[in-house]
């Protein structure tokens, strides 16, 4: 049994923002695609003839046209993706930069194994390096009061 392409009708704002979308130099790669694909399906080309002149396949011309057909403009986006779940709570991160800013007290200076180390006793399991890097990064001095030193062999760079 053939596929039958789904027909699409555009709006005038939405074949405007469309052809913005395509001649815009600044859209992203993927948006000037799907919006090309839209604007000739509009005028009546098959997938399959979308897709060769566009160098996708047809399944991706067949997916953005009935995207668009449902969800119209909206139907264009990336749909959200769920990620990883996050290791530390909030409040759990709150801790790991308070530690971070407190001084040490066996040592003379903070390295980045040392939080580590700290935080993996106190929280019982384990995690990357980089996590607790990446937290302290993310850790606004100004917001924490707390400034944390950078060295060669430590914490952020």
């Amino acid at each position: 049994m053939p596929r039958t392409a789904v027909q699409i009708t555009l709006t005038p704002a939405e074949r405007e923002q469309l052809e913005r979308n395509v001649k815009s130099q600044t859209v992203e790669r993927r948006l000037f695609l799907r919006s090309k694909i839209v604007l000739m399906s509009a005028e009546g080309k098959e997938c399959i003839q979308i897709a060769e002149q566009l160098g996708v396949s047809e399944k991706t011309c067949r997916k953005w046209r009935s995207r668009f057909a449902k969800e119209r403009m909206a139907g264009l986006s990336d749909l959200q993706r769920s990620g990883a779940p996050e290791i530390f709570t909030p409040e759990e991160r709150q801790e790991i930069i308070r530690i971070a800013c407190e001084p040490p007290k066996d040592i003379r200076r903070w390295t980045l194994a040392d939080i580590v180390e700290r935080v993996r006793e106190k929280f019982g399991r384990e995690f990357s390096v980089e996590t607790i890097r990446l937290i302290l990064r993310s850790a606004d001095a100004g917001s924490t009061g707390c400034v944390i030193k950078r060295h060669k062999n430590a914490i952020v760079k």
